[in-house]
């Protein structure tokens, strides 16, 4: 079990909606969690009504939390467990959730992630096809680093195979440790019918759960598929995991709005 204390605000020059809304999002998140209320502070100053609250939630599991961020757009602290070991195969079903959400949300709103490329950066593609690194750092990556090994796949095109892979290469973090690229090409129709490649990019990488995560809502990869037999994290990290995901609702949805003004 996960039990975090989630803190949520509702403001607005209308002290009668305020609470209406403060109401709907408590009795919210109890239908769909064990959730109890810590504590409720108001406040009017310039005429802006608000209520902060300290909400006390657990779940059931790991991706019962990755759901709530995304959901609700909070920022939350993890009180428990110290550490929570995640089945490899619960781990994937949350990636493919966080996969699916972020790529409804991109399609309904017309929002993405502009990725900075580092194209100062060489790289040899022949190191990377026959795999860079020996079975003893492979194994140091895993045991040593407690780095989780992954395999990401991504649809990708462009003037040539060789400018598609240095791409989605050069736009990883410094962070992610990639061995291995495999490509296949596949049969090309409208819209790609006249571009040098288009087809798969799969990846063998190395890297800590976060980063799995935000390549997970960025780049929107056909499929991740986590090949460590286990997966353990920290309080810290289960924490820092869930705050990255509210974040990034938070940002994308103000993009949205101010979009709209």
């Amino acid at each position: 079990m996960i039990e975090i204390i989630s803190y949520q605000e509702i403001k607005g020059n209308n002290e009668n909606i305020v609470k209406e809304e403060f109401e709907k999002l408590v009795n919210d998140i109890k239908s769909k969690y064990k959730c109890d209320i810590l504590s409720v502070e108001e406040d009017l100053e310039d005429d802006l009504y608000t209520i902060v609250t300290e909400l006390k939630i657990s779940f059931n599991s790991f991706l019962e939390y990755i759901k709530f961020p995304l959901n609700y757009s909070a920022d939350l602290d993890v009180i428990e467990p110290p550490k929570l070991k995640v089945d490899p195969k619960e781990f994937g079903e949350a990636l493919a959730h966080i996969i699916t959400f972020f790529k409804n949300f991109y399609e309904r709103y017309n929002v993405a992630f502009n990725i900075p490329i580092n194209e100062n950066i060489t790289i040899n593609l022949e190191d990377y096809k026959k795999g860079k690194y020996d079975e003893d750092e492979l194994f140091a990556f895993e045991e040593e680093e407690g780095l989780i090994k992954a395999k990401a796949v991504f649809e990708g095109y462009g003037t040539s195979e060789e400018e598609v892979i240095k791409r989605i290469l050069l736009s990883l973090e410094d962070n992610v440790i990639i061995n291995k690229v495999i490509t296949k090409e596949l049969e090309k129709e409208e819209p790609y019918k006249n571009v040098g490649f288009y087809g798969l990019i799969a990846l063998e990488l190395f890297c800590k759960p976060l980063d799995i995560i935000e390549i997970a809502y960025k780049f929107l990869p056909v499929v991740v598929s986590i090949k460590s037999e286990s997966i353990e994290l920290d309080s810290l990290e289960l924490q820092d995991i869930g705050n990255e995901l509210g974040g990034v609702i938070f940002e994308l949805t103000h993009k949205v709005v101010m979009g709209r003004l």
